[in-house]
């Protein structure tokens, strides 16, 4: 029988490259025009806060990939941002901070804040809509949200093997977020189609 810990990997692997699509599309494309930047920033501090809880809870898994996937989403923000030294050294700063506050707080705290931070998806639902409306070109990568949504499927599997209620909790958030995403996304592509056409 697979154990919760490989199932881990395999779901952290997957979400670590969500990012990459992402970037590689802002790059391909010159511009970051319908991604949102204070999503990503703060996805970047959702990974770092889970890692930290992976320490904390002995999960090589939690912890291994999430740091990968903090590096990912730090990379994607970089592109967006032109790779300036600033943005690297407030990144550093926020990750610390993240990292100590994850390690200080109550765990009554901590869950309530990693819950919290599964909605950091949330102004990408906004800004997507808000495309929609405007009949914007979007840079967001349907592709790398799908892979996204199976990695988090998959943490759900995990979170049922290691019965870990709060990572069931946040995979259900995080995957009806990415759900509303994607659908937005593609209701924005066929808008724009039809409009050309």
């Amino acid at each position: 029988m697979i154990s919760a810990e490989v199932v881990g990997f395999i779901a952290g692997g997957l979400g670590i490259f969500f990012g990459v699509p992402q970037a590689l599309r802002v790059r391909r494309l010159g511009h970051g025009r319908g991604v949102s930047l204070v999503s990503w920033t703060l996805q970047f501090g959702v990974a770092i806060s889970w890692a930290t809880y992976g320490l904390d809870a002995k999960s090589p898994s939690v912890l291994l990939t999430n740091l990968g996937a903090a590096v990912v989403n730090a990379s994607v923000i970089l592109t967006i941002l032109k790779n300036n030294v600033k943005s690297i050294s407030l990144l550093t700063i926020y990750a610390a901070t993240s990292a100590t506050l994850i390690l200080i707080l109550p765990s009554a705290v901590v869950s309530t804040l990693l819950i919290a931070l599964v909605f950091a998806q949330s102004p990408q639902v906004v800004k997507s809509f808000q495309n929609i409306a405007a009949g914007k070109d979007s840079a967001v990568s349907i592709t790398a949200l799908s892979v996204s949504s199976f990695s988090i499927f998959l943490w759900f599997i995990y979170a049922f093997m290691a019965e870990d209620s709060l990572i069931k909790v946040s995979a259900s958030v995080a995957f009806s977020i990415n759900a509303v995403i994607i659908a937005l996304e593609i209701i924005g592509k066929r808008k724009r189609a039809l409009d050309t056409a």
